[in-house]
């Protein structure tokens, strides 16, 4: 199993309040190996949240050791706009708001578009595309992440 699903595994069971869990990476970065312990609030991350976390989750992972002592860094961010949606609870977050849309293959001519997110379940997301409302199977889907608008 892989070091970052390992340690999800260990740490999800921890995040019982208002702070949710949403991703550990595990990554070579030019400085050495990172785990990276993404996390998301609804009313935003602070430092003091990743504070909160790092000593939430400090002895569990000294007990999963799951690196096998190999040396690395310790990382506590908020997940970002620039991350991919995962979760249904994160797609409801975006619904009627614009968001990016890659796809592994064309449709209409379009690989990358944006959008309005309208609806997701199981197997598919719906999106408004020049007002007209689409659905996708979401193996299609490379990614969808808000859309920034400078």
């Amino acid at each position: 199993m892989k070091v970052s699903d390992l340690v999800y595994e260990k740490i999800q069971p921890l995040f019982t309040r208002d702070i949710t869990l949403v991703d550990v990476e595990y990554a070579k970065k030019n400085d050495g190996m990172h785990l990276t312990i993404y996390i998301e609030k609804e009313s935003g991350v602070t430092v003091d949240d990743c504070v909160e976390v790092s000593r939430l989750i400090d002895e569990p992972l000294e007990e999963l050791n799951p690196t096998n002592d190999e040396p690395y860094f310790l990382d506590i961010s908020s997940y970002g706009l620039d991350k991919p949606l995962k979760y249904d609870w994160q797609y409801k977050k975006y619904y009627d708001k614009k968001v990016t849309v890659k796809l592994y293959r064309k449709i209409d001519d379009r690989k990358e578009f944006v959008a309005v997110l309208k609806a997701k379940d199981e197997e598919t997301v719906t999106l408004a595309v020049d007002d007209e409302n689409i659905s996708i199977n979401l193996k299609d889907v490379a990614y969808i992440i808000p859309y920034i608008e400078f």
